[in-house]
């Protein structure tokens, strides 16, 4: 599950995750409808809202775009609702809300019942005891009486129904005060859905308790190995210190995750988890009629009850600054919060306004005086407001030879410049400008839709309101964010200073636990009851390359393609050239050196507030083996965007002194990367696979690198559009006007640059086990697995695509089950067999367990065991099968994504989209199929074990005996 605290931050986040279709406004009224529907209008679509007689809300957008439905299911109840001496607890409770009930999950009831209330008096023996000695006895004991209870469960039924709905991103997350559960399920799968969920939540039954909490412990001990989250959670602390929000994280307290009491979850859930203390949001393809029929018979029946009154812990004022700091392995910085305390709607609004202003990413404050001068590596801020308090951030990472104090000074002293008026008098116009672009943009995600309705849910917040809150923004000024910050950010700040060093990292030390049964092979009445509901199926719609129309403009080698946008009011222009880092190992520096660059005309300010002033963003890119230079915005501005673009490729002036400072954080970026596990885990990987000389350790040595011609350099990015390119404009062309503008200002030349031939990197053979170890203090350790397959070939599309979804990946997966359910060896562990991207690479197999380092030595055998033994559930298979198809059958792409599906297409010879080409290979599919398929390609193979953690903490004796054995330096890893 999700764990978040940061909800503000995933607004953006959770608008770009998948590509749901375009969204289409609806003539929807009130009188449109047998229910009685508030119908609320807003410049992006509109909203149906509906209360049922127990309370439960529901929060409806029509989008047609495709036939699925993005689901939120939202609680009112988060963290700062956990019991004061047991924090965790709703956290814990998300976990087990997907275990099912009495009848989902249970082929036993009356037997199970009396072994789970056995278990639950156990936990409250040893909940109550301090005693060390006498809880491990108990544990024991719990332990074996829950090897005899899950004997009559079924481990991840509700997954499995799920996915054999076809359903999509099944997950869920906890923060302070909300818990929301998360599905995008097919259309003509709502009722099957309704019905699982509406049992679901009408009763909570804990079973498979013991092996749960331990994820929970593996995801405690995460947290523990995260430098931000440690430091967010210090931050909090001083900002909040009498408020829930700073003293119970959502994650909870090590101690009380070590003795959870099942009766005080229970009454959690009785407590909170009521039908007027939740909200069903849904977006997608609805029947706004039908759908509410079908909420009232599987969610009416729940009873209404009074919730609680929260009581709000009053703050006092901080009335000096608060410095304190932490230690940890990764890079430095430095955060600066205040406590915010709006007392009405107005100055929230105030709130969000003076956070663009301050920092938008392009023209705020903060970006103009500190990023594009160069004057630290990193900043940024954000305002957070939840429903009792609120906090403003302001974070900076430090440029080369910077003290975090010279940092932080920097950061307050934009701070007093935002106070003392000093941003552009235009500056709140453009801000209300690009927002109404992002909400544009954003609108045509589904799930950005769920996740904003739940945050005003939670909020309890007016929709119409704040779905039209263009109108309040633009009424504010200039003197109303000058005024709030005067009054609200004075002396009164807490500062963490997270500094790189040791660190005394706590933990929650693992208890003994014995696998327990799984049963795959059965299922509940409840299952098989929903499974024989008749749920009509669809017939797929592929994407289709002929309706990519190419055109040429001035030069034959470069194509002009135009796809629609049904939001009228944006436009997206992209160059997409053949040529990348492959070719040329500057060109990412020359890329990124470009962005603190201005013209021979407008320095980089200019440029970047005059392409904000227009509500358009400009970007290049250099990926690997294309590049990607573009302007997207409100299509008002799009001639001069244009105009502005092409004069900012063409002019570019060349700076040293920028350049001089652009390589000194590149240095320090790569001393940074150094301490970060992520990073080495990866860089370990590309060594295991390619060798010493790869594609992550392959760059630019430094004194090379501090040498370069910055002139040379800057034609770099001039010469983009001398190769061979993609002119690809996705927006409206009523006029038919918009190939004649861009041949005005796009400059192209008579003949096309040749490529420089790209750099190869040779797979490595794996013909024999080989251990490569890299030495990080840590809580846990990253086993990273991969063998190697064979060439390419298309025929093992339609069964990889089943095997990853039967074996390897989602919460119904072989290995989830055993690893995390049964075995509860780590929070996360996955598998899959890959697909290659270019046609001289080669399939693998992949593996990853996150664990403790005292589970490592079970951890690992349990993943080579399913790898070498893969178990096979025919019924379970099948299941995938049919979860697969749905998948495909309710997928439409959108029409702005299909000139990249086509040029991955056309890299790999294919002249069709992947799930034509695989659908009905695998509707033929049956069980035999996929075990062939995995004896011919997965069974028995050779690995490369990587793995990242302490040896201190690691049995070393035990990883050199899994293979030929090999410590990495950073130097190796990092080719520095």
């Amino acid at each position: 599950m999700l764990l978040i605290n940061r909800l503000l931050l995933l607004f953006v986040v959770f608008a770009i995750i998948s590509s749901c279709g375009e969204s289409k406004n609806n003539g929807e009224t009130a009188s449109s409808y047998t229910h009685e529907f508030d119908v609320v209008d807003s410049p992006m679509g509109k909203v149906l809202t509906y209360t049922l007689e127990n309370g439960l809300k529901v929060y409806m957008k029509i989008d047609r775009a495709q036939p699925r439905i993005n689901t939120n299911i939202a609680v009112k109840v988060g963290s700062k609702n956990d019991p004061k001496d047991y924090t965790g607890l709703a956290h814990y409770l998300e976990h087990m809300l997907f275990k099912g009930t009495s009848k989902l999950g249970s082929i036993n009831w009356e037997k199970e019942k009396v072994l789970l209330d056995s278990i639950a008096n156990l936990y409250e023996a040893h909940y109550a005891t301090k005693d060390l000695a006498e809880r491990k006895a108990i544990y024991k004991q719990i332990d074996a009486v829950s090897g005899e209870a899950a004997n009559f469960a079924v481990a991840n039924e509700y997954d499995k129904l799920l996915a054999s709905m076809g359903a999509k991103g099944t997950n869920a997350y906890t923060s302070n005060e909300r818990t929301v559960y998360i599905n995008d399920i097919p259309t003509n799968e709502l009722e099957r859905w309704l019905k699982v969920e509406g049992e679901r939540f009408s009763e909570l039954v804990l079973r498979l308790f013991h092996t749960e909490l331990e994820a929970v412990y593996e995801e405690y001990n995460i947290s523990r190995d995260r430098d931000q989250e440690l430091a967010y959670e210090l931050l909090m602390d001083k900002i909040f210190p009498n408020h829930q929000y700073g003293q119970q994280t959502t994650i909870g307290e090590g101690e009380h995750l070590k003795a959870p009491s099942l009766k005080q979850i229970q009454a959690f859930f009785d407590t909170y988890y009521v039908p007027n203390n939740m909200a069903m949001i849904l977006a997608g393809d609805l029947n706004p009629d039908e759908t509410i029929d079908l909420i009232e018979k599987y969610f009416g029946g729940l009873e209404k009850k009074e919730i609680p009154t929260f009581e709000v812990i009053k703050e006092t004022p901080i009335s000096a600054p608060i410095i304190t700091e932490i230690t940890g392995k990764e890079y430095e910085w430095v955060s600066v919060g205040f406590r915010l305390d709006p007392q009405s709607q107005k100055e929230e609004d105030i709130i969000g306004l003076l956070s663009e202003v301050f920092s938008n990413g392009k023209s705020g404050i903060l970006d103009l005086n500190l990023l594009k001068e160069q004057q630290v590596e990193s900043a940024y801020a954000y305002g957070d407001l939840m429903k009792d308090y609120g906090s403003f951030y302001m974070e900076a990472i430090p440029k080369p030879g910077q003290s975090l104090e010279e940092a932080r000074g920097l950061l307050l002293a934009q701070l007093d410049s935002l106070k003392e008026g000093k941003f552009a008098d235009w500056m709140l116009a453009a801000v209300v400008k690009n927002y109404k672009k992002r909400q544009l943009e954003a609108s045509e995600y589904v799930n950005y839709w769920t996740y904003n309705l739940s945050n005003i849910f939670i909020q309890e917040k007016d929709v119409k309101e704040e779905l039209n809150s263009l109108d309040k923004l633009s009424k504010l000024t200039k003197q109303d964010i000058i005024d709030f910050a005067n009054a609200t950010f004075k002396e009164n700040h807490v500062t963490v200073y997270k500094r790189t060093g040791e660190s005394s990292i706590p933990k929650v030390e693992k208890p003994e636990i014995t696998q327990v049964a799984l049963n795959r092979d059965t299922a509940s009445l409840f299952f098989n009851e929903v499974n024989k509901m008749e749920a009509s199926r669809m017939s797929p719609v592929f994407s289709n390359y002929d309706d990519l129309k190419f055109e040429r403009l001035k030069n034959k080698d470069v194509e002009y393609v135009y796809v629609e946008n049904e939001i009228k009011d944006l436009f997206s222009l992209e160059y997409i050239v053949e040529i990348g880092e492959d070719h040329n190992l500057m060109l990412p520096h020359a890329v990124n050196y470009a962005q603190y660059l201005g013209t021979d005309s407008l320095s980089s300010k200019e440029l970047e507030q005059a392409f904000y002033k227009m509500g358009v963003e400009f970007y290049v890119y250099a990926g690997s083996d294309q590049s990607y230079l573009g302007i997207t915005g409100l299509k008002e501005s799009f001639e001069p965007a244009l105009a502005l673009f092409e004069h900012y490729l063409a002019n570019l002036k060349p700076d040293q002194t920028v350049y001089n400072n652009y390589v000194q954080q590149e240095f320090k970026l790569r001393d940074d990367n150094k301490l970060n596990k992520n990073q080495i885990n990866y860089g370990a990987t590309a060594y295991a696979k390619y060798g010493p000389m790869n594609l992550f350790n392959n760059i630019i040595p430094r004194d090379e690198l501090a040498s370069q011609d910055i002139i040379e350099l800057v034609q770099l990015v001039k010469d983009f559009s001398s190769y061979k390119h993609i002119v690809y404009f996705n927006g409206s062309d009523e006029d038919n006007t918009i190939k004649n503008i861009i041949e005005q200002y796009h400059v192209v030349p008579a003949e096309v640059k040749s490529l420089p031939k790209p750099i190869a990197y040779t797979e490595l053979p794996i013909d024999n086990n080989k251990v490569y170890f890299v030495q990080y203090d840590m809580v846990q350790a990253f086993l990273t697995m991969q063998a190697k397959g064979g060439a390419y070939d298309e025929t093992l599309l339609a069964p990889t695509n089943v095997f990853n979804t039967y074996f390897g990946s989602g919460l119904s997966s072989i290995v989830f089950q055993e690893i995390r359910e049964s075995k509860a060896l780590a929070y996360s562990a996955y598998s899959y067999y890959s697909t290659p991207y270019e046609l001289d690479k080669h399939h693998y197999v992949g593996a990853f367990v996150g664990t403790q380092s005292d589970k490592l030595t079970a951890a690992a055998p349990a993943m080579q065991e399913l790898l070498d033994n893969m178990p096979t559930v025919d019924k379970q298979i099948k299941e995938s099968i049919d979860g697969t198809l749905k998948k495909i059958e309710t997928s439409r792409s959108k029409k702005s994504n299909l000139i990249y599906s086509y040029l991955s297409a056309r890299k790999m010879n294919r002249t069709k989209s992947v799930n034509e080409i695989i659908y009905q290979d695998i509707k033929e599919m049956t069980p035999a199929d996929l075990v062939k398929f995995y004896e011919a390609n997965i069974k028995g193979k050779q690995y490369n074990y990587i793995i990242l953690g302490d040896k201190n903490k690691l049995d070393m004796e035990f990883i050199k005996s899994l293979g030929e054995f090999k410590e990495l330096t950073l130097e190796e890893i990092f080719g520095e």
